[in-house]
């Protein structure tokens, strides 16, 4: 589905309980735990941030009268409970017990809650460190394909090309890659040590002007360039970054150890975009 504010495709996000237009939970202005700990009943009368600012009605509704009506009655139930105030008695003594099962069993999902927070937040670290290892090489129109190529001696003429060499047990992974909306492949290298990726990188960023020819490809002279290799999400993060920072007038915008860097001009600060919420730092 869309959000209704940002218009961006969406999986799992909120509904108002009063204009009921679906939100994504940037949009609304509340994290996806916030949400879910609200519980049934109060998601079902959750407002979003615009019908909150909006004023409220003076006259009770047809569902705040049948509520009314709801109160007043378990108020008659009482006041006939009060009669035989010893079961009365029992009664509570069972919900003070039922309370204290609820509350063990609160307890005990919170501690699952924690542990499933623990469980993901690994996950991202391990994430961004396989993140942090990777970088893709590829011309305009990707590194052109050869019948039978090796990988390995693609990247080792890259290495002379750059000035850079490093044992070749230091890739763990290498292999073509589609490129969307082209039938040319990059190539994309993972690396055993983030550190020797990241002085690769910076030596390749050195050479200025990297060409195919210098990489095997004899007669080519169309471009190489060498990235860091992102994530989806994070190529995502990175489009709305440059779109942010057009706006306000920004004039750089780069990527380094897989981090978004902003800064409007030579003097100003830099500013890092790790999620959407630190969009907001652009002004």
């Amino acid at each position: 589905m869309k959000c209704a504010e940002c218009e961006t495709e969406f999986n799992d996000g909120v509904q108002c309980g009063m204009c009921k237009r679906h939100l994504d939970f940037v949009c609304a202005n509340i994290s996806e735990t916030g949400y879910r700990k609200l519980g049934v009943e109060r998601r079902a009368t959750w407002k979003c941030p615009q019908c909150k600012l909006a004023p409220s009605s003076p006259i009770p509704s047809a569902d705040t009268a049948g509520v009314l009506n709801s109160i007043l009655n378990e108020l008659r139930d009482v006041k006939l409970q009060l009669a035989s105030l010893p079961t009365l008695i029992e009664d509570v003594k069972y919900i003070k017990q039922e309370l204290r099962d609820l509350r063990m069993s609160c307890e005990f999902n919170s501690a699952k809650l924690e542990e499933q927070s623990d469980k993901l937040a690994s996950l991202e670290l391990r994430i961004q460190d396989i993140e942090s290892t990777q970088l893709t090489f590829k011309s305009r129109d990707g590194v052109p394909l050869k019948p039978g190529e090796n990988l390995f001696s693609i990247a080792e003429a890259l290495t002379k090309a750059v000035g850079y060499s490093f044992p070749k047990t230091q890739i763990n992974y290498i292999a073509r890659v589609p490129i969307h909306n082209s039938k040319e492949k990059l190539i994309i290298i993972t690396f055993i040590n983030r550190y020797i990726k990241e002085e690769f990188l910076g030596a390749a960023r050195a050479k200025k002007i990297l060409t195919a020819d210098d990489i095997g490809f004899r007669g080519n002279r169309q471009r190489v360039f060498v990235n860091d290799h992102l994530t989806p999400e994070s190529k995502n993060l990175l489009t709305k970054t440059k779109a942010v920072a057009k706006e306000k007038n920004y004039s750089y915008v780069w990527v380094k150890h897989c981090k978004i860097h902003v800064r409007k001009n030579d003097t100003s600060r830099v500013v890092i975009v790790s999620t959407v919420n630190d969009l907001n730092k652009i002004a």
